[in-house]
């Protein structure tokens, strides 16, 4: 009878076993996503410059290849027959014309040599030895102002002489 016991085991053991297992978890409902795509970017398009000449304007020498619009109130250089000048945000324009007609450059098309010119310093630009000549043509003008006041200096006191002397001029 010892064989009885081994098989039952031995059934019961291969036999499937059978649970009834009930599992209930309590939670929120998940959260609700949103998905909003971002505004469309900004796109700032700069308006052209309103620099124009009613004549070819003066230009001045400032480096090889480049000349500056002397005595503008913007800096306006001109290279490679093409008037050049930088508005805000570092936007370079264009023109062929002094009556305006300004285009944006492409960074590529601004000439390296007209890039690299330090910005603010060619506002007003008079040329090299402004200063001095306007200090030469300040001295003329004193010393001619010196002489027609030794002059009259000379013709006021040649005429006390005279009403001294009891001469009429």
């Amino acid at each position: 009878m010892r064989t009885f016991p081994i098989i039952c085991v031995t059934l019961l053991g291969a036999a499937p076993a059978f649970a009834q297992v009930h599992v209930e978890v309590v939670a929120p409902p998940p959260p609700r996503v949103v998905v909003t795509a971002p505004p469309p970017p900004r796109v700032y398009v700069p308006a052209p410059p309103t620099v124009r000449f009613e004549a070819p304007p003066p230009v001045t020498v400032v480096a090889p290849g480049v000349q500056v619009v002397r005595d503008c109130d913007e800096e306006v250089f001109v290279s490679g027959g093409w008037y050049w000048h930088q508005g805000g945000n570092g936007v370079w324009y264009r023109t062929r014309s002094y009556r305006g007609g300004w285009v944006m450059a492409p960074r590529h098309a601004v000439p390296v040599a007209v890039a690299r010119m330090p910005r603010g310093q060619y506002r007003h630009y008079r040329g090299e030895g402004w200063h001095e000549q306007r200090h030469e043509e300040r001295a003329i003008r004193h010393e001619e102002r010196a002489i027609r006041h030794e002059e009259r200096h000379e013709e006021k006191a040649e005429r006390r002489w005279d009403k001294h002397h009891g001469r009429r001029g």
